[in-house]
């Protein structure tokens, strides 16, 4: 029987989102950044949008968006690709 070595990118996705102040930053970097297979997270509050890298073996963008949402923000993703 072979064995195959599978190797999964890190993916980033970029949500557009309602946050609007340091404050909502804060609650997302400290409830969102420890979702499993999160490996980085960025949240710019100018731009109002935040920046997962994540393990798609570990979660994925829908888990992410609910995560977010459930914190009491909306999330769009307006961008997504693989960064390794």
């Amino acid at each position: 029987m072979r064995q195959f070595l599978v190797l999964l990118a890190l993916v980033q996705v970029v949500f557009a989102s309602t946050i609007h102040c340091d404050k909502c930053a804060m609650k997302v970097k400290e409830n969102v950044g420890f979702e499993k297979g999160v490996k980085d997270l960025k949240v710019d509050v100018p731009a109002k949008t935040i920046t997962v890298v994540f393990n798609p073996a570990r979660t994925d963008t829908v888990k992410l968006k609910k995560a977010i949402n459930k914190l009491g923000y909306e999330a769009e993703i307006i961008d997504y690709k693989v960064v390794k």
